[in-house]
């Protein structure tokens, strides 16, 4: 019997070529394995229409098997509509850049944000791991307030969650970090090198593909891992 696959897409920002290079790099099979957005698809980078238009693509044809995690800026997104002040947030926060790439296209900004409220959730649990965009405190996802899963940058500052392994991003990171409970700093993680799952702790992979770094992947199979990368351009 094949095990299926994960394939985990830290913060893509609309980065949208480094996306595809991403996929194509960990030769992502969209009739086989599963894929984690982990939020934060859109903003600060100058494709987020076409990260938009690709998300709806993938995930007409991988139904089930495809899961978009509620990020900070979809949870802005769908929260600003008609708040003069959470829109001036909203804008700053992702310096325009999303409202440029959908006006350009001619597109409508409002198509997106019913779509990513009928389909974004706060969080994907598996046996062996769980994902949320922001963090999680020591209790069970359905325990978990909004803010906590989508806003809170106390995670990886405090280092304090020795629950379940959990994949975030949300906090950008110049490397894969692994963050153990413990208080003290996390460790560098390498890319490319199968190890295995940790049963506690937080891996985060933001590593700000919009600010000219890197945009990562996780893989997992069975109780294994490992990290992929491209390069970002500054945006």
């Amino acid at each position: 019997m094949t095990v299926m696959r994960t394939v985990i897409i830290g913060d893509i920002h609309g980065c949208f070529d480094e996306w595809e290079s991403l996929l194509q790099k960990v030769s992502f099979d969209a009739s086989k394995d599963r894929l984690i957005l982990n939020g934060d698809l859109m903003d600060r980078g100058k494709s987020s229409y076409e990260v938009f238009c690709k998300a709806v693509k993938l995930k007409a044809e991988m139904g089930d098997r495809m899961t978009v995690i509620k990020g900070s800026h979809e949870k802005m997104l769908l929260d600003h509509s008609d708040r003069f002040f959470d829109r001036m947030i909203w804008r700053l926060a992702g310096k325009g850049a999303a409202l440029r790439s959908f006006c350009h296209n001619g597109a409508n900004m409002q198509d997106s944000a019913d779509w990513f409220g009928e389909h974004c959730v706060l969080y994907y649990e598996a046996e062996h791991f769980q994902c949320v965009h922001a963090a999680v405190k020591n209790a069970g996802l359905a325990e978990q307030d909004e803010y906590t899963l989508t806003m809170d940058h106390r995670l990886a500052r405090k280092n304090t969650y020795t629950g379940k392994f959990t994949v975030v991003g949300h906090v950008v990171h110049k490397h894969p970090t692994f963050y153990d409970g413990s208080g003290k700093k996390g460790q560098r993680l390498k890319y490319g090198v199968w190890q295995p799952l940790p049963s506690r702790g937080v891996i985060c992979i933001d590593t700000g593909c919009a600010e000219g770094n890197k945009l990562t992947a996780m893989i997992i199979k069975d109780d294994q891992y490992y990290l992929e990368f491209v390069c970002g351009k500054k945006q």
